[in-house]
């Protein structure tokens, strides 16, 4: 089964949305915190299975081909990866789909009293 995403409102590999590469957190503190800010997921702590998806890195983010040095011809010989690889200083950067307010709407509920004074006021006609 394929990894999901850990950034909030991102889709990434579950069943309504696409199949992309998924990254584990760095292991580094430092890099890891960038990370952690960049994602934006509150009090969330990363574990041995979180990951972030191709979808929050730039093109320029990734390593797509390999080289080396041939001794016997004197040339680089490079070929394309099966997978994509991120660079070492590569972060999260593109988030598509976060809301554009911070505040979460939440629906307008009655108190308890006007709830029950609605009810009746129904039950009476």
């Amino acid at each position: 089964m394929p990894r999901i995403c850990s950034v909030p409102y991102c889709k990434g590999n579950y069943p309504t949305g696409p199949k992309v590469s998924v990254f584990s957190f760095p292991k580094r503190p430092n890099k890891k915190l960038e990370w952690l800010k960049a994602i934006q997921r509150k009090d969330f702590v990363p574990n041995q299975h979180s990951r972030v998806c191709e979808l929050h890195f730039c093109n320029e983010d990734f390593i797509v081909t390999a080289s080396a040095f041939d001794g016997k011809t004197g040339k680089v010989v490079s070929a394309p990866l099966q997978r994509k690889r991120l660079k070492p200083g590569a972060c999260p950067s593109i988030f598509n789909g976060y809301p554009t307010s911070s505040k979460k709407h939440v629906p307008r509920r009655d108190a308890p009293k006007e709830k029950k004074e609605n009810s009746n006021n129904c039950k009476r006609r």
